[in-house]
């Protein structure tokens, strides 16, 4: 658990933030003369994965050079470095990558 308080006291509050941590929720309160701001978030940030076309623009830079297996959902390629790729799809998310011996 994180609680931490930020601020610079004058005579007025000019100036103050608020935030506090625990587990996965997290809260900030943000005070900075008039105005005032918050932000709250609870439970981690989810990794969406690559569209189709930064995909696409990932594979030109590194080329495939063999599909190893395909089952539908995954891929597993070997790449131009030699690197073993195992890929899922539809939002094209990387599961691993392995550099294997020979």
């Amino acid at each position: 658990m994180k609680f931490m308080l930020e601020h610079k006291l004058p005579r007025r509050l000019r100036y103050a933030r608020i935030y506090f941590q625990a587990g996965p929720t997290s809260v900030l309160f943000s005070l900075d003369g008039a105005s005032a701001d918050w932000h709250a978030s609870i439970g981690k940030k989810r990794s969406v994965g690559m569209t189709d076309p930064e995909y696409a623009r990932f594979r030109a830079q590194v080329p495939a050079v063999e599909l190893l297996d395909s089952d539908g959902e995954r891929v597993l390629i070997r790449d131009s470095a030699g690197y073993e790729e195992l890929w899922e799809k539809p939002h094209w998310t990387l599961e691993g990558a392995r550099k294997r011996k020979d």
